[in-house]
């Protein structure tokens, strides 16, 4: 089991078109792991909507299926498999856990350049994990790899990021009535030019909120975008039928 999967969707596979290539860590949420990595999720409402069941991670062989903590049905194969025990070791084996992770990050710098390309990170692909507050060894994974530029989306509306050069964070909007107070603490804690990544059912409006919306399914490299915009995203997964409110509908 890697714990680091390399332009393994169509999205990130898009940013080797502007040399970038993409290396992502994706775990499993709490409902089905167990353990809780989306300190925001109930209040933002897109526990049901998690991209955990976007794409290959929503497909099953036989249609194989797993109740979750909740009693929700989702998908069981192998890519939910590999999220379940990378969690599992990230909780519970964390020495052991950040180790390799540094050692994939330095294998995938290699390919990188052999590729001629520059590797990004992004360490929150179905997580939201305060990454600043983690040390291996005396230091941060940013710290480790202060060359890299690592980026995420996040719903925790008051990390202590500013400090970190190679680090990008895109706020992820829901739009739960009860979250909006979040999103505001966020603008104010981040800053104007903090970018909000909102999901919409259907076609992408041309300004959300006062900003001008460009589209975030274009790619995933969100550390270029310009400062004080919209990240249209289409709704993906359970999302695009769902009903919980995390995302907008055009």
């Amino acid at each position: 089991m890697k714990l680091l999967n390399i332009d393994a969707n169509p999205k990130t596979v898009k940013g080797q078109k502007q040399g970038y290539m993409t290396a992502v860590l994706y775990l499993a949420p709490w409902k089905l792991s167990g353990f809780q990595v989306c300190a925001m999720a109930e209040l933002a409402g897109c526990i049901f909507d998690c991209l955990n069941t976007a794409g290959r991670g929503g497909m099953a062989r036989n249609d194989a299926e797993t109740l979750t903590i909740d009693g929700h049905t989702i998908k069981l194969n192998a890519i939910q498999k590999a999220r379940i025990a990378r969690t599992r070791l990230f909780m519970l084996e964390r020495d052991v856990f950040m180790g390799r992770l540094v050692h994939e990050i330095h294998a995938a710098l290699r390919k990188a350049d052999k590729l001629g390309l520059t590797l990004v990170v992004r360490l929150d692909g179905t997580s939201d994990i305060r990454w600043e507050d983690i040390e291996w060894c005396g230091k941060t994974i940013f710290e480790w790899f202060p060359d890299i530029q690592f980026y995420d989306y996040t719903k925790i509306p008051n990390r202590n990021v500013r400090h970190i050069p190679n680090y990008h964070l895109t706020y992820s909007f829901s739009a739960r009535p009860e979250f909006r107070k979040y999103v505001d603490r966020a603008i104010q804690h981040y800053g104007q030019d903090i970018n909000l990544a909102v999901v919409f059912k259907g076609k992408l409006p041309d300004t959300f909120m006062g900003r001008t919306v460009i589209n975030g399914d274009e790619s995933d490299l969100r550390f270029l975008d310009d400062k004080g915009v919209v990240v249209g995203l289409t709704a993906k997964g359970r999302a695009r039928t769902s009903n919980s409110g995390f995302s907008v509908a055009a």
